[in-house]
């Protein structure tokens, strides 16, 4: 069987609750035999914290402006370096950053696929699970 490397784009990091999803899926994953790119495994998160310390408006912003763009820059090279992307598609209204990474894989000509379990409809039409574009 071959091995390909998956870049998860999700956001399921914004939340301790959600890590236990993420990890299902990057298990079974792992199952398949891929190897999976996850962007909130990043070494930010100590960044974060002291940017987040900052009391001084102006420091703080640029601080987060810093970090978003090494942030963004790991996160193309992961893209750039993955075999395909799949994209977490849950929620009422789809994660901006997961469309904008899905769509920006796509551009590079990656397989690209969502995983959606939620059973509500987002999209324009009916029985469209979400909008056109992602589609």
């Amino acid at each position: 069987m071959s091995t390909f490397t998956v870049y998860l784009a999700s956001p399921l990091g914004f939340s301790r609750e959600w890590k236990s999803y993420r990890d299902r899926i990057k298990q079974r994953l792992h199952d398949m035999r891929c190897k999976v790119l996850d962007p909130w495994e990043g070494p930010f998160g100590p960044d974060i914290a002291e940017a987040s310390a900052i009391q001084d408006w102006p420091d703080r912003v640029t601080a987060f402006k810093t970090i978003a763009a090494q942030i963004g820059k790991a996160n193309e090279e992961m893209i750039r370096s993955c075999d395909i992307v799949l994209g977490v598609l849950d929620g009422a209204e789809l994660d901006s950053g997961t469309v904008s990474e899905i769509g920006f894989a796509a551009a590079l000509g990656k397989k690209c696929y969502g995983l959606r379990t939620d059973f509500r409809d987002c999209g324009v039409f009916d029985g469209k699970h979400f909008n056109l574009q992602v589609l």
